[in-house]
């Protein structure tokens, strides 16, 4: 008699984390205003289903959005907890790079993070934006990054390597974003560059 609603149960837990998987993934790829249909196209779902399971679209993207936000939060914590203030401060940024390099979904927050979103975002945009300015300041408190850069114009580098896929005849590889970061890197620290990573 338990046996069948026990296989249902698990069927339903199946559904539901193929759907998040599948949202991850439509988010990263396309963004935060990626459809219901798509997100269930890839979970082999019916669009009920994800309805059913979240209740809404929206609230699957936020779940999702979320998480991304939580690992970035995650790597700041860790570049604040690092004694060196250069390692720390290149650390995040690099960290922030590549999440809305490879995040679409993050990419939008961090540019329209005050644009409609669910309030339960907001915390991360003050934590992260508190994080950059701690990170910066104590860097130049150190010595290592110039005093004429402000925690702004960090964050402003980080989103120069996003969606910057061609220029003219030049065409950005999958590493061009890292080239990118350590150039800056490199502008801002004081007093010796480092070496650029490959190609």
């Amino acid at each position: 008699m338990t046996e069948e609603p026990a296989r249902e149960r698990s069927d339903s837990r199946r559904k539901r984390l193929r759907l998040i998987a599948a949202a991850r993934e439509a988010v990263a790829e396309h963004g935060l205003d990626v459809s219901a249909a798509e997100i269930a196209a890839r979970a082999e779902v019916g669009v009920a289903t994800l309805y059913r399971r979240f209740g809404s679209k929206e609230a699957l993207v936020q779940d999702v959005l979320i998480d991304g936000l939580a690992e970035v939060q995650s790597a700041a914590d860790e570049a604040l907890a690092d004694p060196d203030a250069w390692s720390g401060f290149a650390r995040f940024l690099v960290a922030l790079t590549q999440a809305q390099v490879a995040n679409r979904g993050v990419a939008e927050f961090t540019a329209t993070h005050s644009k409609g979103l669910h309030p339960a975002t907001a915390p991360y945009a003050e934590r992260l934006t508190a994080a950059m300015q701690e990170l910066t300041e104590r860097a130049q408190a150190a010595g290592v990054v110039r005093t004429d850069v402000t925690w702004r114009d960090v964050f402003m580098l980080s989103v120069a390597p996003v969606g910057a896929d061609e220029c003219l005849a030049a065409r950005a590889g999958e590493q061009q974003w890292r080239r990118t970061i350590a150039i800056a890197l490199d502008g801002l620290r004081t007093p010796s560059p480092h070496e650029l990573p490959t190609a």
